[in-house]
């Protein structure tokens, strides 16, 4: 018969207890690590909290393989595997009280980029900036318009603007695209500019919601020139953490006005 006996320990004990059970913590636990040891009872419960996800396999095992090849098609540039995505796709939703399981989209995956204008005063641009690309130049991206007031005169836009150098002269190419009036549920956008083999140094896309009171959703954006890809992005990040982009420096990286910070920039959950 087990015996079960509780104490009180006064507090100017519980340090020295703490030490006592630290040392004996490390004599049991194994060392499985070359570095970053998680030799200790609490360095333990944080790894579990980390990577046990009640509920994945037993719901993954349910999936036909219909389904499976959905989650598949769905992971567009994250990088992940069917398996990989659905699990963070359940992790993100058990943790926020969303219903469970989730839906896979090919238009869209976990993250996305929301642009907004709440007030629809102001200007609001994003710069992407890309260099030494080689013609024809596409750029695709999907994108989801809510209106919080009707289009206005300035609509939501882009103008992508590639320079070269031809006979001595700083010349560009230009290509204007401009969205639809109203709200768009994840519309698709594939457009191509400039001239096969033609060196382009420099490539800036700008992306216009000036004074139009909308949100906007990015995702799947891809630029591709005649080599094929050439860049994209999925706005993936990970737990805990914010979306890694590049600042323009020298002719490449993003570029936000105003500064990205919220509410006119940040990378959201998707959930339909």
């Amino acid at each position: 018969m087990v015996k079960v006996a509780t104490m009180t320990i006064p507090p100017e004990f519980e340090n020295l207890l703490a030490r006592i059970l630290a040392h004996f913590d490390q004599m049991c636990y194994p060392t499985w690590a070359s570095r970053m040891f998680h030799t200790t009872r609490s360095a333990k419960a944080r790894n579990l909290e980390k990577t046990y996800i009640p509920g994945v396999r037993a719901v993954w095992s349910t999936f036909t393989l219909a389904q499976k090849a959905a989650w598949k098609a769905a992971a567009g540039y994250t990088g992940y595997s069917n398996y990989q995505l659905f699990t963070a796709d359940y992790s993100y939703r058990k943790k926020h009280n969303l219903s469970l399981p989730g839906t896979p989209y090919t238009t869209h995956q976990l993250y996305g980029l929301k642009m907004s204008n709440p007030l629809g005063t102001s200007p609001i641009r994003i710069r992407i900036h890309l260099k030494d690309l080689v013609g024809p130049i596409q750029i695709q991206f999907n994108y989801k318009k809510q209106e919080i007031l009707p289009t206005g005169g300035d609509p939501f836009s882009f103008t992508a603007t590639a320079y070269y150098f031809d006979a001595g002269l700083n010349l560009t190419h230009t290509k204007i695209w401009t969205a639809p009036a109203g709200n768009v549920s994840w519309g698709s956008v594939s457009e191509t500019f400039g001239n096969a083999q033609r060196s382009y140094f420099h490539l800036v896309i700008e992306i216009t919601l000036d004074n139009y009171a909308a949100h906007v959703f990015f995702d799947n954006f891809r630029v591709s020139d005649g080599g094929g890809a050439f860049y994209s992005d999925s706005f993936n990040k990970k737990v805990g953490e914010e979306w890694d982009y590049y600042p323009f420096y020298r002719k490449q990286g993003w570029a936000f006005d105003p500064a990205f910070a919220a509410p006119n920039f940040e990378v959201v959950y998707l959930d339909e």
